[in-house]
């Protein structure tokens, strides 16, 4: 069991569903979120983990943000996503972003026929943002991808490295 990876789980998860329950609901994310992220991980990070490997979390986090400024300037995707992306990329372990992107990836698919199930059979609750629109005209919120992502991530970091 590797210790950080159960404080970060731990100190994650209620941003996590916080931005998932506004992104659903009003699909956007407010920047108190990333920017929490980011004090929590300037904090915690140095009391569990190595100095060097908090740097380097802390360099991916802006490279991270950096290519996110170009990607929203590009019109690809909404900066909500970007910055909760780039704010949670820390709390990843260097060595392992690859596992950690398959992780999201798995996470969107789970996620995506979530939404379209609860849509479909009448569970999406009234006058949320993400199941107003109809067809293509419904947005996703992608935010609830990326906590599921990060979540199980940090939840099977704690069986071992993945």
């Amino acid at each position: 069991m590797e210790p950080w990876a159960l404080v970060f789980l731990i100190v994650t998860l209620p941003f996590g569903l916080y931005a998932t329950w506004t992104d659903l609901k009003y699909l956007k994310i407010p920047n108190i979120v990333p920017l929490s992220l980011v004090v929590v991980f300037v904090i915690v990070g140095p009391m569990v983990l190595e100095f060097d490997e908090y740097l380097r979390s802390l360099a991916y986090g802006l490279i991270a943000l950096l290519a996110s400024i170009l990607i929203h300037a590009a019109g690809l995707v909404p900066a909500g996503d970007l910055k909760y992306t780039s704010a949670i990329i820390p709390f990843v372990d260097t060595g392992q972003l690859l596992s950690f992107t398959m992780f999201v990836a798995l996470a969107s698919i789970m996620a995506v026929l979530t939404h379209l199930i609860f849509g479909w059979v009448g569970l999406a609750p009234k006058g949320w943002a993400s199941w107003e629109g109809k067809g293509w005209k419904r947005r996703f919120p992608y935010g609830f991808a990326l906590t599921g992502g990060l979540i199980t991530y940090l939840a099977a970091y704690l069986v071992g490295p993945v």
